[in-house]
């Protein structure tokens, strides 16, 4: 009996800490409402590090950033050093301003390599591989394979999209197709949504897998899932790769390659 009721604790401890752990991901969006661009109209980028559900910003590190064209080259994006108040604590948090003028029709990515950041209440760190399309007039580009070390392609256009639609993507690691893998699906509020207004269970605990979805790729790395709202959604891979050093201590890795798509209200023509 003693020993049941032990186990009953520690599953209730579990519990209690799983409802309490929010996804941490690379967050950015441009100024263009839909990622839209416009030849040698410059775009700028808001980006945080934290969890965009909730928009809570943690400080951030400095990220590699840069841009593809549709001819497959890499161009500079400007990185600028910026503040933004978390809404959660009222702290002023590091973060940064992306900004680039396309000069090519067609489907430019925009490519965030981030350092590896140490999630310590998950004994783990995460390196994220985040990018997002800048449509310019011409659609041609967006299904392109950029060849980063974890990665989601696009099979579904990753813009022009209705709520509701179905988004679709291919899963590589390494260029290998990644079969089995997690991915994560969860939607950027774009204002503070506090504890007491998040979903919750019929237990009166944080709900977590409706904030964070979870999808798995098949045997091929394909990967499905409905985008049922309109806005800026992150649907993003994972994969444990080694180990990796943060701050003197070492954590295993997960390295994740995450997409930004952008979901439009549903449109009907009017007589």
């Amino acid at each position: 009996m003693r020993k049941i009721v032990v186990l009953f604790v520690v599953l209730a401890a579990l519990a209690a800490g799983a409802g309490s752990v929010s996804a941490h991901f690379q967050t950015f969006w441009p100024d263009s409402p839909n990622g839209y661009g416009k030849l040698g109209q410059q775009v700028s980028w808001q980006y945080f590090w934290g969890h965009p559900y909730e928009m809570v910003i943690f400080d951030a590190q400095r990220p590699g950033v840069y841009a593809v064209t549709p001819q497959g080259e890499k161009e500079k994006v400007s990185v600028e050093p910026a503040e933004m108040q978390d809404p959660a604590t009222g702290l002023a948090r590091k973060t940064f301003t992306f900004t680039y003028t396309p000069e090519s029709l067609g489907d430019t990515w925009l490519v965030v390599e981030a350092p590896a950041v140490a999630i310590e209440e998950e004994d783990e760190a995460v390196q994220d591989y985040v990018k997002q399309c800048l449509h310019v007039m011409a659609e041609v580009g967006w299904d392109t394979r950029l060849g980063l070390p974890i990665e989601l392609v696009p099979l579904t256009r990753p813009y022009g999209l209705e709520a509701g639609f179905v988004f679709k993507a291919r899963a590589y690691l390494d260029g290998k197709p990644l079969a089995g893998a997690t991915v994560e699906i969860e939607k950027f509020n774009g204002f503070h949504v506090d504890e007491q207004t998040l979903p919750e269970d019929q237990f009166g605990e944080e709900d977590v897998p409706m904030i964070t979805r979870v999808a798995k790729t098949d045997v091929n790395g394909y990967v499905s899932y409905t985008l049922d709202e309109p806005g800026w959604w992150m649907v993003s891979v994972s994969a444990e790769s080694g180990s990796v050093t943060v701050d003197g201590r070492r954590f295993p890795r997960l390295l994740r390659g995450g997409v930004w798509v952008h979901v439009e209200e549903p449109f009907s023509p009017q007589r």
